[in-house]
């Protein structure tokens, strides 16, 4: 079901915030098995090993994008799953919320960061 949704499309903050709220859910019930010491507090928040823990996870999400298309290894490998690619990447910028959660940046400061970041790469290459 790729490029198909079931509801309105959410802005990139509005996805962030709904990421927020997850992880805020997953910590009060203590559903990081190695972070169940931590108690309650508001996300986004600067934790370094919540934040080191999902740059690990993040790695692992790479090499799953990698496994759903393996055309890259060489020119006799045709595997391609069109669809768990997708998720996969997906994973990783859900991932990537994480991490920026976990570093005390809240949606709108990542958004702003990517656009001026978008707009440096513009002005540098003349677009």
């Amino acid at each position: 079901m790729i490029g198909k949704t079931k509801n309105k499309s959410l802005t990139f903050e509005e996805l962030f915030n709904k990421q927020a709220a997850n992880q805020s859910k997953m910590l009060e019930e203590g559903m990081y098995d190695a972070f169940k010491s931590l108690g309650t507090f508001k996300v986004p928040t600067d934790d370094v090993r919540l934040m080191s823990y999902h740059i690990q996870q993040l790695m692992s999400e790479i090499g799953e994008i990698l496994d759903a298309d393996k055309r890259w290894k060489n020119f006799r490998n045709q595997k391609y799953d069109e669809s768990a690619k997708l998720e996969e990447i997906a994973d990783c910028f859900i991932v990537m919320m994480n991490v920026t959660m976990f570093s005390g940046f809240n949606g709108v400061q990542l958004v702003e960061a990517i656009e001026n970041k978008l707009n440096e790469v513009s002005e540098r290459i003349g677009a």
